[in-house]
C-alpha cells in the first residue's frame, strides 16, 4: 500500500513542472506573469491524418517467450503511420492524395477490422459531403440557368 502512495509518473513530473498550467488546449491554463487565462478553445489544427493504405510502424518489437505450445510473440506495440498538418491547405493536400482523417477509416482501407467510428466524427463526415453535394448541385443549377437563357427559354415573372 505504501508503495501507491508513491507513485510518480512522467504525468507528475510534467505537472510539477507547469507544463499543463501553461498549455493554451487546457482550460484551466493560465499566463504566469499576469495570471491571464491561455485557453484558446477547441482548435482545428495542427491536427493528424492516417495512412492512405491503413500501413503501421512497430514502435516496441515483440518480445519472443517459449510456451507448451511453441514460441508465441508478445507485447508488440504498433501505431498507424500519419502526417500531422497545421493547415487547412496542407491537409486539403493530403486528403486530396488519400489520406484519411480518422483512424477508423484508415483501419478499413487497410482491409483491418476496424474500430466503431465516434458520432462527432460521423456527423463532421456527413455534414462535409452534403456541403459537396450542394456545391455541385448549385453548380449544375448555374449552369442549366445559363443554358435556359442562351436558349430564350426563360420568362421574367414580374415582382408583387
Amino acid at each position: 500500500m505504501a508503495r501507491a502512495a508513491k507513485r510518480f509518473t512522467i504525468y507528475d513530473m510534467m505537472e510539477e513542472k507547469g507544463a499543463f498550467e501553461i498549455n493554451p488546449a487546457n482550460q484551466d491554463s493560465r499566463d504566469p506573469e499576469t495570471n491571464a487565462s491561455l485557453y484558446k478553445g477547441p482548435v482545428q489544427y495542427p491536427k493528424m491524418l492516417y495512412s492512405p493504405d491503413g500501413d503501421e510502424r512497430i514502435v516496441v518489437p515483440a518480445e519472443i517467450i517459449v510456451t507448451p505450445m511453441g514460441p508465441k510473440a508478445v507485447n508488440e506495440q504498433r501505431e498507424l503511420v500519419h502526417v500531422i498538418v497545421a493547415d487547412e491547405a496542407e491537409e486539403k493536400k493530403y486528403l486530396a492524395l488519400g489520406w484519411h482523417n480518422h483512424p477508423a477509416k484508415s483501419l478499413a482501407a487497410g482491409g483491418k477490422a476496424a474500430p466503431a467510428m465516434s458520432s462527432d466524427s460521423v456527423i463532421s463526415d456527413q455534414q462535409a459531403k452534403i456541403a459537396e453535394l450542394q456545391l455541385q448541385l448549385d453548380a449544375m443549377n448555374a449552369a442549366k440557368l445559363a443554358d435556359q437563357r442562351a436558349s430564350g427559354n426563360i420568362v421574367k415573372s414580374k415582382g408583387v
